[in-house]
């Protein structure tokens, strides 16, 4: 839940009011409302250090830290969702050398103007742009109305596989809005938010499949059809259900317009509308074969077809048989 607009967090329900817990493999939840005031900061810090970076913090005025903060571990790959007042956050020499934690970072802003102070000077970062910064080296970071921000922490063994270049020795900062020119950053910043908001296995794993794609994107400014079409791929397999999955979101998924999109299908010699077709069907076969034979009008729906009877035309063209057919004879 965003922070209200005067800097001042927005308490969550009472099932992420305490401290962090684990709730799927590698998923934590953390919130400093209910803590005492003067534990806060300190816990704050613990959390953070834990699951994601470790920094110092501290609130200018004395008051109370309000903060909370989702985290998905993805190995070699950290995905949060961050909340919280105004204060100002350190990483310093003395912590980088301790923590054992480097790589490169990855902050979304979506509230609040903040500074980010570094060794080569100081950069602003408002609201719509994506900050890049080696995490290795000594930073600070300052929110004095609060913040809203999505991050992805990546590894350096990650990022120089995925990306094919050395950390960033300044930081970097693009925008991600819709527009021309950052369209992947918009893509992967709807690619945390959405994993975060539904971390089951097969979105963990879709995830998995389009960050580096997505990263690489971002940080190179194009990417082959190869890996275009293995990101939409990916999206698809992870949005079957949707009975609305169109050209047009897949293609905003993976940072294409509709046109690039349907060029990139077109050298595999299949479309994308038919590809989200013969995926559907082919996940609808292996439920339909598989232990438990649900239903089928549940399998329809499970797989994104409008109906029933649509479904089972469809896939009596595919295969020859009836739905009922296949999950009978399995």
């Amino acid at each position: 839940m965003p922070p209200s607009g005067d800097g001042a967090a927005v308490a969550p329900g009472d099932a992420t009011r305490r401290c962090w817990r684990v709730l799927v493999e590698g998923y934590r939840t953390f919130s400093t409302f209910g803590l005492p005031q003067e534990q806060r900061v300190a816990r704050w810090e613990e959390h953070n250090a834990s699951a994601l970076i470790d920094l110092r913090a501290r609130t200018l005025d004395g008051t109370a830290l309000e903060g909370r903060e989702v985290v998905l571990d993805l190995g070699g790959v950290h995905l949060a969702d961050v909340a919280a007042s105004a204060h100002v956050v350190e990483r310093s020499a003395q912590q980088i050398a301790s923590s054992g934690v480097d790589g490169v970072a990855f902050y979304f802003a979506l509230r609040g103007e903040s500074f980010f102070y570094h060794s080569g000077g100081v950069q602003l970062q408002r609201p719509g742009t994506l900050l890049v910064c080696d995490v290795s080296r000594p930073f600070m970071r300052g929110f004095a109305h609060g913040l809203e921000e999505l991050v992805v922490r990546v590894s350096r063994a990650t990022y120089e596989q995925v990306v094919g270049r050395p950390l960033p020795a300044e930081p970097l900062v693009l925008g991600f809005d819709d527009v021309p020119g950052s369209a992947h950053a918009a893509a992967l910043a709807r690619l945390v938010r959405t994993t975060l908001a539904s971390p089951g296995p097969d979105e963990r794993a879709a995830a998995q499949r389009q960050l580096g794609h997505l990263m690489h994107a971002v940080l190179h400014g194009s990417t082959t059809s190869d890996d275009h079409r293995r990101a939409a791929l990916a999206h698809i397999d992870r949005h079957l259900c949707e009975r609305d999955l169109s050209v047009g979101a897949v293609a905003r998924a993976v940072g294409l317009s509709e046109r690039q999109l349907t060029r990139v299908f077109s050298e595999t010699g299949t479309g994308v509308a038919r590809t989200v077709l013969d995926r559907r069907l082919e996940l609808a076969h292996r439920l339909l074969s598989g232990p438990g034979r649900p239903v089928v009008s549940a399998v329809a729906e499970r797989c994104g077809f409008v109906s029933a009877s649509h479904f089972s035309r469809v896939f009596r063209e595919r295969y020859g048989c009836s739905p009922a057919e296949v999950r009978v004879g399995s």
